[in-house]
């Protein structure tokens, strides 16, 4: 009786392994991210999770219209000067069917960050022409160390340069706010 017993629940035993190990974990997937609403909402979520110590004097938007101590909508209306402060290709400017910006208050060059809805160009188009034109600016007042250009799909290209000690937080609560965003260039300017 006793060897029956122990056989019983020797069988048990084993069913419990079996039936455990031909169980597999649900895989985990991470849910896609949802396009943001605006180019506007990509820098306010990014700028949100700074701390208070981290912040530095922000102006968004353009000069025609500015906000002060956080990003804003560039008035397309002036479009044509995004070749001056955020370094738009004039021939690319069609391209753009909203943008937003945040840039250093004191200089231009410690941080600048646009966000740019585009139409009829792919985001790695866009990019490239953004990139050549970063790398190849001839810069006064200081010069910006680094270069991070990021996409949703070819709905929005990000493009921001500045100096590490800038670009450095920037990047990181970026990546917090939107992980799922393509890397199109990420390199120290030279």
């Amino acid at each position: 009786m006793k060897k029956m017993i122990a056989t019983i629940m020797a069988l048990a035993m084993m069913l419990t392994m079996f039936a455990g190990c031909g169980k597999e974990k649900p895989a985990e997937t991470v849910p896609a991210q949802e396009l943001p609403a605006s180019a506007l909402e990509i820098l306010e979520t990014v700028w949100a999770k700074y701390a208070d110590d981290e912040k530095f004097a922000i102006v968004g938007g353009n000069i025609e219209a500015n906000i002060m101590d956080a990003p804003g909508n560039y008035d397309l209306t002036y479009a044509e000067n995004m070749t001056w402060n955020l370094l738009v290709p004039a021939d690319k400017i069609e391209n753009i069917s909203e943008a937003a910006s945040m840039i250093h208050m004191m200089n231009a060059n410690t941080f600048t960050c646009g966000v740019f809805k585009i139409t009829n160009i792919s985001a790695a188009d866009f990019g490239a022409a953004m990139k050549d034109a970063v790398l190849n600016n001839q810069w006064m007042c200081g010069f910006p160390e680094q270069l991070l250009i990021r996409s949703f799909g070819d709905s929005y290209v990000l493009v921001a340069f500045g100096i590490n000690d800038a670009m450095t937080p920037f990047e990181k609560h970026l990546t917090e706010a939107y992980p799922g965003m393509e890397t199109i260039a990420s390199e120290p300017i030279v």
